[in-house]
């Protein structure tokens, strides 16, 4: 494999410049590695690969101006052949699993040895995916908390719109704003809240709240992603009032 057209094509996206510098240095060492370039963010990297064509990228968590999170997204609309193999400090389940769940190959941490690093990027080049224990118990986390979610919902025999309404009320929407978004009048929504209540056993919308992050049943949403369902909903109301114009013409 030491042929430089058999060589596994490798960018590193770091922001720590010393960090950065001491592992582009110890992947060019390795003879089935070409490091092609490396990066400090991953708009640096998407300006670097359009000239650059890469196999493996090692992607680093928190960054500025695109984090990794937001470079895989990047990737998968952009449709890259590139496998990606999350480099960071982050040993949290959770975060492992949710970057798995987006498209990420093999999830490493910072304190792994060489051995391990050097395997996951060969792995992922010509298995398409790696496996190590910690991405196994992210796994088997996320499995057993949506278990116990799902426990939890139906004890609480929630229907659809009511999970709904609990979304919207837990993105801090105002009453209006839900009623708008779920087709009901406010005052049928005060109702339908205070069934959701009595439910959950609370007595204020906080309560509410908690219950719902603690059991799993809300995961919080960015500024973002909120505002483009309200336009999703803004939509649907729009065109379901174009279709009912439509039916009381004929």
């Amino acid at each position: 494999m030491s042929n430089a057209l058999n060589k596994i094509k490798i960018a590193l996206v770091e922001d720590h410049e010393v960090v950065r510098n001491a592992i582009s240095k110890m992947l060019a060492d390795i003879p089935e590695f070409e490091m092609v370039f490396d990066a400090a963010n991953g708009q640096d990297f998407f300006d670097q690969l359009k000239d650059n064509p890469i196999d493996v990228v090692l992607l680093d968590l928190e960054m500025p101006v695109l984090n990794g999170i937001e470079t895989i997204n990047e990737l998968n609309k952009q449709e890259f052949p590139v496998k990606v193999v999350m480099l960071t400090m982050h040993d949290d389940l959770e975060i492992a699993f949710e970057l798995l769940s987006k498209g990420a190959d093999a999830y490493l941490l910072k304190e792994c040895s060489t051995k391990e690093m050097v395997n996951a990027i060969i792995t992922v080049h010509e298995k398409g995916s790696y496996t190590n224990q910690f991405m196994n118990d992210a796994i088997i986390n996320s499995v057993a908390s949506e278990r116990k979610t799902q426990n939890r919902l139906k004890q609480l025999n929630l229907d659809q719109r009511e999970l709904k309404i609990l979304q919207l009320i837990c993105d801090g929407c105002t009453g209006q704003q839900i009623a708008d978004a779920v087709f009901t009048s406010k005052k049928n929504l005060d109702l339908i809240r205070t069934k959701i209540m009595k439910k959950f056993n609370v007595k204020t919308a906080n309560e509410l709240i908690r219950l719902c992050i603690i059991h799993g049943i809300y995961a919080p949403r960015t500024n973002e992603e909120i505002e483009l369902e309200k336009q999703d909903s803004l939509l649907a109301k729009k065109l379901r009032k174009e279709i009912n114009l439509k039916q009381n013409n004929y």
